[in-house]
């Protein structure tokens, strides 16, 4: 049987629109520091700086703002918001919530070839510990997206998708060390087991706890980043 689109290493997991690189690179750009709170993103300089025209960067910054990393003004366009533990802490239960609602759902209804697919997945991890972050960031997206596009509901794959741009923009500017690979790797491969043998309660639980866990880095991130940059 032909592996589904998604699940053929050599194509992307999404087909990803300007805009929403557009959005990945402002989202990366203000978690880095690059655009600070307060600056003020006008569609004539990104437009600019990203060769596209103001159609995508418009659409680009109404994600963005969804995020809740910009705030839109009719009169003074997108100003960057300051990003607190909070906000993370808010973003990354969401995605705990809808991705263990994914990972039920697979458990219930994954076929040969999706397990597969995420157990190639699990294997890429494993060779990635000194790696970047951007090669970290696509064995990692594939091995969430996969399950969220294997749950059968594009709504929760789309939900899935919206509420990881900061994260994933996160991840994007952190490579994980060695250890925190094999820790991922670990969980990844406990969702992986629980999905194998049907265990929904069991496979929900795991997502909900390796999100907790990325969660955590991502806030230890956030609090010592001034600290780099100041020094």
């Amino acid at each position: 049987m032909e592996l589904p689109t998604y699940a053929r290493r050599s194509q992307p997991v999404r087909a990803e629109s300007a805009a929403d690189v557009v959005a990945r690179r402002v989202t990366a750009a203000i978690l880095s520091g690059a655009f600070a709170p307060g600056t003020r993103l006008t569609e004539e300089s990104l437009a600019a700086a990203y060769g596209v025209s103001r159609t995508p960067i418009r659409e680009a910054l109404i994600q963005v703002a969804a995020s809740g990393l910009v705030e839109l003004s009719r009169n003074r366009g997108a100003t960057v918001l300051r990003l607190t533990a909070a906000d993370i802490e808010d973003v990354y239960h969401l995605r705990g919530v809808l991705e263990a609602e994914a990972a039920r759902l697979v458990a219930r209804r994954g076929t040969p070839e999706v397990l597969d697919f995420l157990g190639r997945t699990c294997d890429r991890l494993a060779l990635l510990h000194h790696a970047p972050a951007t090669e970290q960031l696509a064995a990692d997206t594939d091995f969430h997206y996969g399950i969220a596009r294997a749950s059968g509901s594009p709504r929760l794959h789309a939900l899935i998708r919206q509420v990881s741009a900061v994260p994933e923009a996160h991840r994007s500017t952190m490579a994980y060390t060695p250890a925190d690979m094999a820790s991922a790797e670990a969980q990844h491969r406990s969702v992986l087991r629980a999905l194998r043998t049907g265990r929904s309660g069991a496979a929900a639980k795991a997502m909900r706890e390796h999100i907790h866990w990325a969660c955590a880095r991502a806030v230890t991130r956030l609090m010592w980043t001034p600290a780099e940059d100041g020094g």
